[in-house]
């Protein structure tokens, strides 16, 4: 039983990742029409996950059980990528919750046959309390999975560890790998770089998510008015290269995004937005840039003024010529 056991995983990872010492893209759901999803299962501590320098995912509070499947396949590129795990303590300089536990995983599958998915590779972090930076690789952070062999599809370099890269008792974790697919690049990836907000002056800082405030205001008065004709234009981008990521006839993103507004628009109660009630945040990759109110809490809220429970989508921008352009 054990032998029949080990030669199917044998046939399943010959399927995916080829025979050892060749490549055979060709037979590969990698050449096909790959889905991937960030499968992601928390509890007891803070954390970001990032993906190509793009936060991907959250949990600001550590509170609570998380397990969640995210589509990310308009945040991949072909070839090159990383991946990011960053745990945060509950304050600077304590130890990490101990029982604190973090899987991050990417996962792919063919697109109509999410029945069979295959790991790649991710994060499985279990916390051990605050260490010095010499006795770092005591957390145990098993990524294992990834296959670090230049002779398969897929290639994974080790592990970089970071500490303290925000607040004392940080810790980074990223991995670059290569997965070859056909997947196109995204508009967001060519955009012209943005500042990185650390390193801009106050009156810079604010001038800029001044700008960014002001075209969020023309999108939630539009809202407000309910004139979804004017709104749906702002995301023609986004809608586009959505349909192509995810194998989508042309229009049918666009369509989705129709159906929640006319749902949504009846309901949303937003406040007004003005003078510093949003603050101009950049993504890693200074690709994009997002705006956030109320620490970190999305800019545009549906039922606002009773937060609790309240749902979010956040907005972001990239920069093309000089102007701002709405890519999420």
């Amino acid at each position: 039983m054990n032998t029949i056991k080990s030669l199917t995983i044998i046939i399943l990872l010959t399927i995916l990742f080829g025979c050892s010492g060749e490549t055979k893209l060709t037979n590969s759901i990698l050449n096909k029409k790959p889905v991937f999803n960030l499968m992601i299962h928390s509890v007891g501590t803070r954390y970001d996950v990032l993906l190509n320098g793009v936060m991907i995912y959250d949990d600001a509070s550590g509170n609570g059980q998380i397990t969640t499947s995210l589509p990310i396949n308009h945040w991949m590129r072909a070839g090159k990528n990383s991946l990011e795990l960053v745990i945060y303590p509950d304050d600077e300089g304590i130890p990490i919750n101990e029982k604190s536990e973090v899987n991050a995983e990417i996962y792919v599958h063919n697109d109509e046959m999410e029945e069979q998915q295959y790991r790649i590779g991710g994060f499985n972090f279990k916390g051990l309390g605050h260490i010095p930076e010499s006795d770092l690789l005591g957390y145990r952070l098993e990524a294992e999975l990834f296959k670090h062999s230049e002779e398969g599809e897929v290639l994974a370099q080790n592990v970089e560890i970071t500490e303290d890269t925000f607040f004392e008792g940080v810790v980074e974790y990223k991995q670059t790998f290569t997965i070859p697919n056909n997947l196109p690049l995204w508009a967001f990836f060519n955009s012209d770089g943005i500042p990185h907000d650390p390193d801009l002056s106050e009156d810079d800082f604010w001038a800029i998510s001044a700008e960014l405030r002001d075209h969020l205001k023309a999108i939630q008065d539009k809202i407000i008015a309910g004139d979804i004709d004017e709104v749906m234009p702002l995301f023609d981008e986004r809608n586009k290269e959505l349909d192509k990521a995810f194998y989508y006839s042309s229009g049918v993103m666009e369509a989705k995004l129709r159906d929640s507004f006319e749902v949504d628009f009846l309901r949303l109660n937003m406040l007004e937005i003005e003078g510093q009630d949003v603050a101009y945040v950049s993504e890693k990759n200074l690709k994009l840039a997002s705006l956030l109110r109320d620490g970190r809490g999305p800019a545009m809220v549906g039922n606002f003024k009773n937060s609790q429970g309240s749902i979010g989508f956040p907005i972001m921008f990239r920069k093309q010529v000089g102007k701002w352009i709405i890519t999420r």
